[in-house]
């Protein structure tokens, strides 16, 4: 099937849409949070907060796109790839989910959790059944879906044919991405979880071309952290042996053949990809 033909941005305008996009989604956020403080119900305001924080970063590029008269599926990559593609995906972040268990369990000792993330994780804890459907829905749906549109639709696709080199087009949509989750640039041990996670979604977007895979991931990723959350604490798994070697082989297995698989993909390239906008439809 002939893939259909990309838009993207030039560099400047790649990196003025994503900083537009962050500062309005943290302003928005903390303008809210502002306006409503010493409400009622604060635990399901603050979750819609986090929802609406995340949707309004979305309209920056909508409406340029809109300016610029072109669709956002033209900008979307979506080739095409197997059903095999989609399970494999799944098989991976099932295996990364466990190698980070892993290492969380090691390093959990020489790095403690410092005592303003336990109350952001306690603050997201706390509430009742809608509040934790709002948080799942914002944290597993609504940020891959944006953030993946992002940084790796836009700014990675933007930054690949631009350079013409994928280190540059990985690199600095992980460094922004890494900005973005502010909160967890004090703790090492989740800031190289957040790295990693980011260079993952990368090296999957290059490899599929199709952005559901880096979104699929994502959204996995963070409701493994919802479940672990909301069912299980890392505290009471002290030791390997304490979270499971079944789950430790498992974890090893699932992300290796999930590695195997992709890294026999080539890198995607898309025949066609136009300039926004494209004023003469010149190939680049």
């Amino acid at each position: 099937m002939k893939q259909r033909p990309l838009h993207i941005f030039s560099r400047r305008e790649a990196y003025l849409l994503i900083a537009a996009s962050m500062f309005l989604g943290l302003f928005v956020s903390l303008s809210l949070q502002g306006m409503l403080a010493g409400m009622v119900n604060t635990a399901l305001l603050d979750r819609l907060i986090v929802l609406i924080g995340e949707l309004v970063i979305l309209v920056p590029p909508l409406l340029i796109l809109r300016q610029r008269q072109v669709k956002i599926r033209q900008v979307i990559p979506l080739k095409p790839i197997s059903q095999v593609t989609f399970v494999m995906a799944v098989v991976m972040v099932i295996g990364v989910i466990g190698l980070v268990s892993i290492f969380e369990i090691l390093v959990l000792p020489f790095f403690p959790i410092p005592e303003f993330l336990e109350q952001l994780e306690a603050d997201l804890s706390n509430g009742i059944l809608i509040d934790t459907l709002i948080l799942i829905i914002a944290g597993s749906l609504a940020a891959p879906l944006v953030e993946e549109f992002l940084f790796r639709g836009i700014l990675q696709h933007s930054l690949f044919y631009r350079f013409g080199s994928l280190l540059p087009a990985m690199a600095v949509p992980t460094v922004i991405f890494t900005l973005f989750h502010v909160a967890y640039l004090f703790y090492l041990p989740a800031l190289i979880e957040l790295v990693a996670l980011a260079l993952l979604l990368a090296w999957l977007m290059a490899k599929t071309g199709n952005l559901l895979i880096p979104i699929l991931v994502h959204g996995l990723f963070n409701l493994s952290s919802f479940v672990g959350l909301f069912v299980t604490n890392l505290e009471e798994n002290s030791s390997l042996s304490d979270l499971g070697w079944p789950w430790i082989v498992l974890a090893i297995l699932f992300s290796g053949v999930g590695w195997f698989y992709f890294k026999s993909m080539r890198v995607v390239v898309f025949d066609e990809v136009y300039l926004i906008p494209p004023l003469n439809k010149k190939v680049l």
